[in-house]
């Protein structure tokens, strides 16, 4: 993929969480010495803030942080696990208090399975977060999604809780069949390929979470969908995003595989650029 002059300017910054893991996340602060607001990445199971890329460059009036979930990207340490719900939420918040700046709109994007993570820390955030952005959301997945959990159960019940034997249930191709499959995706030696059955509890325990709380979001929402998305069941993500009041909710599906910032990367920003612009005239 094409390395634009901002993407040049990103910086990967560090803080100590709370129990002590040293966590690593990727910062793009822009062209404009006045941003108008912060945009936090959530990444999905497999991929790390790098994924994000290609949509950066066209946000540039923004600060975009890479928030990376600990044991991937950058983060080495326990690769594929974490300790619990609760210890992920505390990172994110520990990220967002360490690079946003008070009195500029705070937006938060969980892409894949960060969708379940951005609606805990939703959550937590509570009237300090102006909007929340899920993009084909590991909420509600798929057969085959599903099926590929489903094949590993012995696996799974034979292993230790901290054993990276889970192989992710989401398959490269799943994202793009553009040419950033071959050159990027399954380029990237850090992607988490591998996951702990403590992980895959914790990931089960977000998503259950996040759609009893659909309905009690009080932020504007956008439903970024996938024409084309064989991870995600649009259906089922529809009915349920149905919980949440019209006036605060936009859904918005694009022609693309899961990865919408591979195969669509104009129009995911144009809808990003958009919901941001709306968030700032309420505030």
């Amino acid at each position: 993929m094409r390395v634009s002059e901002h993407e040049q300017q990103e910086s990967l910054s560090a803080l100590r969480a709370s129990d002590g893991y040293q966590l690593r996340y990727r910062v793009w602060p822009g062209t404009r010495a006045e941003p108008a607001g912060t945009l936090v990445l959530l990444n999905g199971i497999m991929s790390n803030s790098a994924w994000f890329s290609p949509l950066v460059p066209r946000l540039e009036h923004l600060r975009v942080v890479g928030a990376d979930r600990r044991g991937s990207g950058p983060n080495d340490d326990a690769r594929g696990d974490a300790p619990s719900a609760g210890q992920l939420v505390d990172d994110v918040l520990a990220i967002i208090e360490a690079e946003h700046a008070p009195g500029r709109p705070l937006v938060l994007l969980g892409w894949c399975w960060g969708a379940a993570l951005a609606v805990a820390v939703a959550h937590q955030l509570g009237e300090r977060l102006d909007g929340l952005v899920l993009v084909t959301p590991g909420l509600f997945p798929t057969g085959a999604v599903k099926q590929a959990v489903a094949d590993q159960s012995e696996r799974i019940e034979r292993a230790a809780a901290d054993d990276p034997v889970v192989q992710s249930p989401i398959r490269e191709e799943m994202f793009t069949v553009g040419p950033a499959l071959d050159s990027f995706v399954r380029m990237d030696a850090r992607r988490v390929q591998r996951m702990t059955p403590r992980m895959l509890e914790v990931s089960n325990k977000l998503a259950t979470l996040a759609v009893a709380r659909l309905g009690r979001l009080h932020v504007p929402v956008s439903l970024v969908l996938a024409d084309d998305d064989e991870a995600t069941d649009n259906e089922a993500t529809r009915r349920a995003f149905a919980r949440i009041a019209a006036d605060r909710l936009e859904v918005v599906e694009l022609s693309s595989k899961h990865g919408v910032q591979f195969d669509a990367p104009e129009e995911l920003a144009r809808t990003l650029d958009a919901f941001v612009r709306r968030v700032r005239e309420r505030t």
